[in-house]
């Protein structure tokens, strides 16, 4: 364990401003007529800007420090005595070693002293009083600052709780299989067998295909765009044997995008929706720096509002599992739909 791991930027910031705010509150104090000798000159009031401001770097690393070596187990309480007698043990150590090197910085104070040990314990009440005021103001920050944290945390679990809900409702919605659907294949099967054996065989075929899509599968794993293509190839594939002619399919997933999560039964309601009446379905799904883009797109003439319940239904998923970050754009036109699908990456 680092023991000044954490220590950054926000915390000399923070040091920075404490000095400012100390030698402001002296200056004002010398201007008033009260004790501030050393604000006489420019040059004074630098050096003494610069002292408290290492004095104060010293103090937060005392109580960063002190938060690394004992934990948020050892309670807040004996942290803050921790880092206070460190930090006064500490400055008092630099301030002396400060004096001894500068004598002329000691003469401003224009103090007396009995003996070495007056004077260092006079010093270290003074550093013990700035520590109190230096350290209670940042572990109140932190402690503020942890509390956020840990909302934020917290409203991350819960959004992550529900999204698995979400999944786990749209996988059990997966493994339910439109029954109309089913039973208006079953009997495109039948009358497939009477025509021919070998157009029976193959409609069964599309309809255990979709199928085995359709049912859900390990439910610990992700749902991805393969798995949606696959579903999704399988209906149009199921479709083509009940309808004449049969829509003429352009599916181009780019490899790339192949292993994306991608939310189950998202892809299928959009193709059902641009499906309705059309010859020609064009689906594309790449990745684009935000995530992953899905596009549909057909010569569909049917009724928007026959096929509203699907698009109502993705949005409604959507706004669930992405709070939002997620977009769906759909346009309609008299010859022409398109649904253009963002999610954002994980």
């Amino acid at each position: 364990m680092k023991l000044f791991a954490g220590f950054g930027w926000r915390h000399v910031l923070f040091a920075l401003g404490f000095s400012l705010v100390v030698e402001c509150a002296h200056l004002g104090s010398a201007w008033l007529g009260g004790p501030g000798p050393h604000a006489s000159t420019v040059g004074m009031v630098g050096t003494w800007t610069v002292m408290y401001f290492l004095v104060a770097v010293i103090g937060i690393a005392c109580a960063v420090a002190a938060d690394n070596l004992l934990g948020e187990s050892a309670g807040t309480g004996k942290r803050l005595f921790v880092a206070l007698l460190a930090a006064a043990i500490a400055t008092t150590a630099f301030g002396q070693a400060i004096f001894y090197l500068w004598p002329a910085l000691a003469d401003t104070e224009g103090l007396v002293f009995l003996s070495a040990f007056h004077r260092i314990a006079y010093n270290f009440s003074i550093a013990s009083a700035w520590a109190l005021l230096l350290i209670g103001l940042y572990t109140m920050l932190q402690a503020s600052r942890r509390v956020t944290e840990r909302l934020h945390q917290t409203q991350l679990a819960a959004l992550a709780a529900e999204r698995r809900v979400v999944e786990g409702d749209l996988r059990a919605m997966q493994g339910r299989v439109d029954p109309e659907l089913l039973f208006d294949s079953l009997l495109e099967v039948d009358r497939a067998y009477e025509r021919d054996v070998q157009a029976g065989q193959e409609a069964l075929d599309a309809l255990i295909r979709f199928l085995r899509a359709a049912l859900p599968g390990d439910a610990a794993a992700t749902a991805t765009v393969a798995g949606e293509q696959e579903l999704a190839e399988a209906y149009l594939a199921l479709v083509a044997h009940r309808t004449d002619p049969s829509p003429q399919v352009d599916i181009s997933v780019a490899p790339e995008a192949r292993t994306l999560p991608m939310p189950a039964m998202l892809l299928l309601p959009l193709v059902r929706w641009a499906l309705d009446s059309a010859t020609q379905v064009e689906i594309r799904a790449q990745r684009r720096e935000a995530g992953l883009e899905v596009s549909v797109r057909s010569n569909s003439r049917g009724s928007a509002a026959t096929a509203e319940p699907n698009i109502a239904g993705v949005r409604e998923r959507l706004a669930r599992l992405f709070a939002g970050s997620a977009s769906l754009d759909v346009s309609v036109s008299t010859d022409a739909r398109h649904a253009r699908l963002l999610i954002p990456a994980s």
